[in-house]
This record gives structure tokens, C-alpha cells and sequence, in this order.
């Protein structure tokens, strides 16, 4: 038990970051009762979201896009923003869209103020966005899509995040009037200071047929890697993130789609060079796709070039994109 609990401890609170140079050692003759009575902040750790389990693991994996991509953000005031995104391709219909977002004056933490409102306009879609967070542990979320004059889809969902849990609770579609949409409910609760557990309740009901689904989840990490797994009746879900040192990090993916019978598995890494002004994302899976996204950011001017690419050898194809971003 020694060997174990003389790992640093790891608190993964968002707000502040993981602080390593302190090692919380034990002594061999420690007892079950001075590890149960131990604080809380001791052996438990904030597990962040369920839906959140494979963000680290995302976030290092490509994502390509095609075509030309040219967007402008400009700053209206120290709080509101506006956006315009053109994207020209010879594969799919050219798009245009107008964004906004507004931060307001509720300050949270050092770098959350809250409400935020998001609003898009693009070809007849409408999409407004709306996040408040009452308190640091309650937040709120609304989204809202409009169409052809009426609502396409709306969604809800409330959250509490604990010093060692998180739930949430989502409506989609939802009425509690007149039975209908998609309730998904959320609950992720800390072990150890290692490993977190979750489960996810998902039930939908609507033209006349009522299902449920049960997933579970859970997370384990260490200082420099995090392992997440999820199954349940849709499928299973496993990612493995390692982080090398401050400018290399790579990951896993394995997820299985039991509606299809298909599985997929992809590497990929992200590389940040010169201090951090580029950064270069690469991606290979199992289906023979090789995929690479580089972006180049200019210190003196607000300005960011980004070159993607993907190539299937398997399947004969392959999908360029440049893009521009001001401000």
C-alpha cells in the first residue's frame, strides 16, 4: 500500500492548474481508518463531465475539412463579437455564416464570466446558444435551432459539479406536458484520486414507442496519461491520451457501433511548434485513412493559416482544404 499511495496526488479542478512539486507521502504502518478519515481533497478528484470522458483523447486526433475556409471575427466591444465564415468547395454547396457572441459581466472564476449567448445564422438554419452559471457549481445551458419558420430542435440540460462528482441532466426535444423527446441523465463520482466512475440513463419516448439505454463509464489517470472507457447498448468506447512533455501529446481510440457492427480504431498526436504560434495534428485509422492538419499563427498580426489534408489508400480518395482566419 505504500508503493501506491506515495503517488503525487492529482487534483483536476479546472480552474487551477495540477501543482507537482509537492509529493504527498505515507507511512508504511498508515491504517484503514487514517485512509478512511483522510480529507476529501486527499483521495478524490473533481471527474469532469460523463459526456466528457474522451475530450483529451479527441482533442489530439485530426479533424479534416475540404475546400476553402475563410472567417473574420471582430471585436465590436470588450464583450460582444461578430464573426463571418465563408467555406467554397467543389464537393459540396458553398456556405456563408454570420455568428455573435456575448460575454457578460457575472465573473465565476479567473477566466469564466457568464451569461454567454452565441447566435449563427447559415443557409435558413438559425441556431441560438445561451450558458449561465449561477453559482460555480450550478450551470445552465439552452440551445435552440430554427428552420422554415419553426423550431427544428431545442435542447436543455441543468449541471452541478462537486468537489468529487458532476451530474446533468439533458432534455432534448423534451416536454414534460405531453410525454415526448430524449431525457438523458448524467452522474460521474471520484473513487480514488485515480480513478472515477459514471453511468449514463438515457430514456426516449415518442410515437408511441418508449426506450432506454445504460451505459457505463469510467476514467483512470496518472500525471501524465488518462485511460476512459464507455459501453453500453449503443456500443463501447475506449480511449487512451498520453501526454510526452509540454509540445507532444498522443492518443487511442477504440469505438465499436453496435447498430452497424462496425469498429474503428485511430492513433493520433499533436505536435506544438515555435512556442506555440503552430501546432500540426496527424491521424491514421483502421479504415486506411491518413489525415494531417496543419495551423500557423503570426505573433504580430492577428492572422492564422491552416492547411488540411486526408488521403484513403484503400478507398482511392483524397480531400484538401487551405484556410484563413482573421482576428
Amino acid at each position: 500500500m505504500g508503493n501506491s499511495a506515495s503517488a503525487k496526488a492529482n487534483q483536476d479542478l479546472p480552474p487551477e492548474p495540477f501543482d507537482s512539486s509537492i509529493p504527498e507521502l505515507k507511512p508504511e504502518n498508515q491504517s484503514l481508518d487514517d485512509i478512511e478519515n483522510a480529507p476529501l481533497k486527499d483521495i478524490s478528484f473533481y471527474p469532469g463531465t460523463f459526456e466528457e470522458l474522451p475530450r483529451k483523447t479527441k482533442d489530439v486526433i485530426a479533424t479534416p475539412f475540404e475546400g476553402c475556409m475563410f472567417q473574420w471575427n471582430k471585436m465590436i466591444s470588450s464583450r460582444f463579437q461578430a464573426s463571418h465564415t465563408i467555406n467554397l468547395s467543389s464537393f459540396k454547396p458553398s456556405s456563408y455564416k454570420f455568428g455573435t457572441t456575448y460575454v457578460g459581466e457575472n465573473k465565476i472564476g479567473p477566466h469564466e464570466q457568464y451569461p454567454i449567448l452565441i447566435g449563427e445564422y447559415s443557409s435558413g438554419l438559425v441556431q441560438f446558444q445561451a450558458i449561465h452559471s449561477f453559482s460555480k457549481a450550478v450551470q445552465a445551458k439552452a440551445v435552440i435551432h430554427a428552420s422554415n419558420k419553426s423550431w427544428s430542435m431545442y435542447q436543455g440540460d441543468v449541471s452541478y459539479k462537486g468537489n468529487d462528482f458532476s451530474v446533468q441532466l439533458t432534455g432534448v426535444n423534451a416536454s414534460i406536458i405531453n410525454p415526448q423527446g430524449i431525457w438523458v441523465a448524467h452522474y460521474m463520482q471520484s473513487i480514488t484520486k485515480n480513478l472515477a466512475l459514471g453511468a449514463e440513463l438515457m430514456f426516449q419516448h415518442g410515437q408511441g414507442a418508449k426506450n432506454a439505454a445504460l451505459s457505463l463509464g469510467g476514467k483512470y489517470h496518472g500525471d501524465n496519461f488518462e485511460l476512459t472507457a464507455k459501453t453500453g447498448n449503443q456500443g463501447t468506447h475506449l480511449c487512451y491520451y498520453h501526454k510526452g512533455n509540454d509540445k507532444v501529446s498522443c492518443g487511442v481510440e477504440f469505438e465499436y457501433v453496435d447498430q452497424i457492427g462496425e469498429c474503428v480504431t485511430s492513433f493520433g498526436y499533436k505536435i506544438d511548434l515555435n512556442n506555440g504560434l503552430s501546432q500540426f495534428k496527424g491521424s491514421f485509422d483502421s479504415a486506411w485513412s491518413v489525415t494531417g492538419v496543419l495551423e500557423k499563427r503570426f505573433e504580430a498580426f492577428p492572422f492564422c493559416f491552416t492547411l488540411s489534408g486526408l488521403v484513403n489508400h484503400k478507398k482511392n480518395q483524397a480531400k484538401f482544404g487551405i484556410g484563413f482566419t482573421i482576428g
